[in-house]
């Protein structure tokens, strides 16, 4: 029997010899006992430290004393607007009718201030044509100009670009006017007043598609017939991957290049090397379909309904497809 002792199962041999455990299966947790105080029983008054004497000793309160600077002068309604009483460049890009005491350097810096506004915001003169053409017969220093710049710049912050689409007269003459504000409400206020006088609306055709102008001159083109003018111009917008080029002033040599928006910045650089003196360029807008040809009397209708847009002082731009 001893020898087979081995063979038995492990739990019936160590069941004889090892007491059984109990184990919880919840930890101990001691049971919460009051912590009783030896003192005598306080009223609720006198526990909290209520019945305390204050001293009836007063102290005196440390006043701290300013001293304000004196204000020399009368304080000017300047001071509580955005614009300081150093600027030179007054804030409307409306224009305006000086005196005959005004300053002309505050002349030039509000003719600077409608360039800024009415080229697109921009204070560079290479992405800002009416900029450039001011820039160029005014007699003022640098120095000056710069600081008239920096002040345009700082009124520009707060102004953002539209793109209002028009539907003129409700036949398939469209138009999309750019225009830069910032009060854009003030804007259709005052542009749905000439609307409504000439038939127009605020209505989206989707008679336009974005694409980009370059304003070009060709320096060489006297030497060149009309015939062969406008041959080299269909062979370099070609060549510069330009959709599409028209003669501005074959006298003077002016051209618009029209390519897809994003080959703006190339077109631009192969017309360089060709020879082209780059003006301006844009990301504007041009008609989908072929240009309308209106009667005489309509063109005629028309083309006041468009110079009292362009008269507004917030309209930048004006694009359309009807054949002039």
């Amino acid at each position: 029997m001893s020898k087979n002792r081995c063979l038995e199962p492990m739990d019936q041999r160590l069941s004889s010899k090892l007491p059984q455990l109990r184990a919880s299966v919840t930890p101990y947790r001691p049971k919460p006992t009051l912590t009783r105080s030896d003192s005598p029983k306080l009223e609720n008054d006198k526990r909290n430290g209520l019945d305390i004497q204050l001293p009836e000793e007063e102290y005196e309160m440390a006043v701290k004393r300013v001293r304000w600077a004196p204000t020399y002068g009368s304080r000017s309604s300047s001071e509580f607007t955005d614009r300081p009483a150093s600027y030179i460049t007054p804030r409307s890009t409306k224009q305006i009718q000086f005196d005959a005491d005004t300053p002309d350097e505050v002349r030039l810096a509000h003719e600077l201030r409608l360039a800024v506004h009415r080229g697109g915001g921009s204070i560079d003169p290479e992405r800002n044509s009416e900029l450039r053409v001011r820039l160029s017969p005014m007699q003022l220093p640098y120095s000056r100009v710069q600081r008239i710049l920096r002040e345009c710049e700082l009124y520009e912050r707060n102004q953002t670009t539209y793109i209002l689409p028009i539907d003129y007269g409700r036949q398939a003459v469209g138009l999309i006017c750019k225009a830069r504000t910032d009060n854009l409400s003030d804007l259709r206020l005052r542009l749905s007043v000439i609307l409504r006088q000439h038939k127009a609306r605020f209505v989206n055709r989707h008679l336009f598609k974005e694409a980009g102008f370059i304003e070009a001159v060709l320096p060489d083109k006297v030497l060149l017939s009309l015939e062969d003018f406008n041959q080299t111009l269909q062979t370099d917008a070609l060549w510069c991957k330009a959709t599409s080029v028209t003669t501005n002033s074959y006298e003077k040599g002016t051209v618009t290049f029209q390519c897809a928006p994003l080959d703006l910045r190339e077109v631009k650089a192969k017309l360089r090397d060709c020879g082209y003196k780059i003006t301006h360029s844009e990301l504007g807008h041009s008609p989908k379909k072929a240009l309308v040809q209106l009667p005489e009397r309509q063109l005629k209708r028309y083309k006041e309904f468009l110079e009292q847009l362009q008269q507004d002082h917030d309209v930048v731009r004006v694009y359309d497809n009807v054949r002039v």
